[in-house]
């Protein structure tokens, strides 16, 4: 079998053909290189964008862990209103979560204090009551009337 060798024309067709091949994959890999370039880009974009609302949420968590730690000092009784001053400060919804808790706070504050004053003016009435009792009782004894009238009997005694 012999074969047969192309003619002219024909391997110009082929190195045409091949040259248009070239072509169609250089633009090929221009697009591919376009579309790499695209897509590192917006990946470098997301990870950006990832990467700041990661910050942000952060905050806002810490932010959380201050509102939960002042209803602890709340309840132990070591609050103080400027602990929330930072995220009060906010404009959104855990913003006014900590103003309101200040308030709250500050009127819990109010309330102790008065009903504390009220329990001291208590006791000293109570004191007073008590003290006003035993006077009376120490008056209605027998031992103080007899007292009593000695000192009238002695002092009349001296008057004269």
């Amino acid at each position: 079998m012999i074969e047969e060798k192309p003619s002219q024309a024909e391997l110009i067709e082929q190195n045409t053909t091949l040259h248009q091949e070239i072509e169609a994959l250089k633009d090929e890999q221009e697009d591919l290189e376009i579309l790499l370039d695209t897509i590192t880009e917006h990946s470098t974009d997301l990870e950006n964008e990832i990467y700041e609302k990661n910050q942000i949420m952060s905050k806002y968590i810490e932010q959380v862990k201050l509102i939960t730690q002042a209803a602890a000092a709340v309840e132990d009784e070591s609050f103080t209103l400027e602990s929330l001053d930072e995220v009060a400060k906010r404009k959104d919804e855990l913003g006014q979560l900590a103003r309101v808790f200040q308030n709250m706070a500050k009127q819990v504050e109010i309330r102790e204090t008065k009903l504390r004053q009220q329990v001291q003016e208590l006791k000293i009435e109570i004191d007073k009551n008590k003290q006003a009792k035993q006077v009376a009782d120490i008056v209605g004894t027998d031992s103080f009337k007899n007292l009593k009238q000695k000192l009238k009997n002695l002092k009349s005694s001296r008057k004269k």
